[in-house]
C-alpha cells in the first residue's frame, strides 16, 4: 500500500466498530486498495455493514496516514439488506457492463463472517437501454435546436453512456473491476457501427467538436446502434416492449429518428 502504514487500516477497523450508531457486523475494503491499484492519490474505501433496517449514511474523513501524508477516507455505511441490494444492481458507472471488482473483509463478527466471506463483487449488467437511447437522440436534437449548445452536449453524453448497454447483445460477454476498464470496454466492443470509437469519444466530451460535429456523432451513434441490433429485436422486445421491438424491424423505428434532425444542421 503505497500510502498508508501497515497498522492503518486495522487502526480504522477498531474505530469504526467502537463508534456510536447501530452495531457493525463487516468492515469491507473496496476500489483501488482492494484491487492493488492504489496510487499515492487514492482514496481507501470501505463498506461498512451494520444491523437494523434502512439505515444509510457516508461519512468522510482526512485522516493521518503515518506517513507524513493525509489520506481520504470514503465510507459507505449501510444496513445489509440494502448494502445486499446495491452489490446485487448494475454499477451505475460501468456502461451497462457486468461488474467483478476485487473486495477484502478487513473485520466480520463471527456469525456474518461465513456470509461476508468473499473475494470479489459481481454486478449484473443494466438491461438494454434501447428506448432510453432514442429518447436521448430527441434530446439532443431539441436541445441544439433550441440554440441550446451546453444542453446539447451534456444530452449526448448521456446518449453515449447508454450505448453499451445496447450493444452488449451483438458482442462478446466482457467484465469490467473500474471506471476506466469500463470506459475503456465500451469504446472497444468490437461489433460496432462505423466510426464507433470516435464518435463516443466525441459524444462524452472527451474529444473536441463543434455542436455540428456532435449531433452527427450522436446521430451516427443512436442510428448505427440500432441497425446493430436488429436482429436481437425478440431479446430487446423482453424490455423495451414488443411495440418497439417491432418498430426495430419494420423500419418505424428508422423512421423516426431521421425525424430527429435540427434544421440549423440540414
Amino acid at each position: 500500500m503505497p500510502v498508508v502504514e501497515s497498522g492503518f487500516l486495522g487502526e480504522w477497523v477498531d474505530r469504526l466498530r467502537t463508534a456510536a450508531g447501530p452495531p457493525v457486523v463487516g468492515i469491507l475494503l473496496r476500489g483501488s486498495y482492494a484491487r492493488a491499484a492504489a496510487t499515492p492519490y487514492s482514496d481507501v474505501d470501505l463498506d461498512v455493514i451494520v444491523t437494523g433496517s434502512s439505515y444509510e449514511t457516508y461519512p468522510a474523513y482526512l485522516a493521518e496516514t503515518g506517513v507524513g501524508r493525509l489520506v481520504h477516507l470514503s465510507i459507505a455505511m449501510t444496513d445489509a439488506a440494502s448494502w445486499a441490494a446495491h452489490v446485487a444492481a448494475p454499477a451505475d458507472w460501468a456502461f451497462g457492463l457486468p461488474v467483478r471488482s476485487p473486495m477484502r473483509v478487513l473485520w466480520a463478527a463471527s456469525e456474518w463472517r461465513e456470509r461476508l466471506d468473499r473475494t470479489e463483487i459481481n454486478q449484473p449488467p443494466a438491461r438494454p437501454e434501447l428506448e432510453a437511447l432514442v429518447a436521448g437522440l430527441g434530446k439532443v436534437a431539441g436541445a441544439f435546436a433550441a440554440g441550446d449548445d451546453l444542453g446539447g452536449r451534456f444530452a449526448a453524453s448521456d446518449l453515449a453512456r447508454r450505448c453499451p448497454s445496447v450493444l452488449r447483445l451483438a458482442n462478446p460477454s466482457v467484465t469490467v473491476a473500474s471506471r476506466r476498464e469500463a470506459l475503456e470496454a465500451a469504446l472497444g466492443l468490437p461489433a460496432a457501427p462505423p466510426g464507433y470509437r470516435e464518435a463516443m469519444l466525441t459524444c462524452l466530451g472527451l474529444a473536441g467538436g463543434s455542436p455540428s460535429d456532435v449531433y452527427a456523432a450522436a446521430r451516427r451513434l443512436v442510428s448505427g446502434t440500432v441497425a446493430t441490433v436488429r436482429p436481437y429485436a425478440h431479446e430487446l422486445a423482453e424490455s423495451v416492449g414488443p411495440d418497439l421491438g417491432a418498430a426495430l424491424v419494420d423500419g418505424r423505428l428508422d423512421r423516426y429518428l431521421s425525424q430527429l434532425r435540427p434544421h440549423r444542421f440540414t
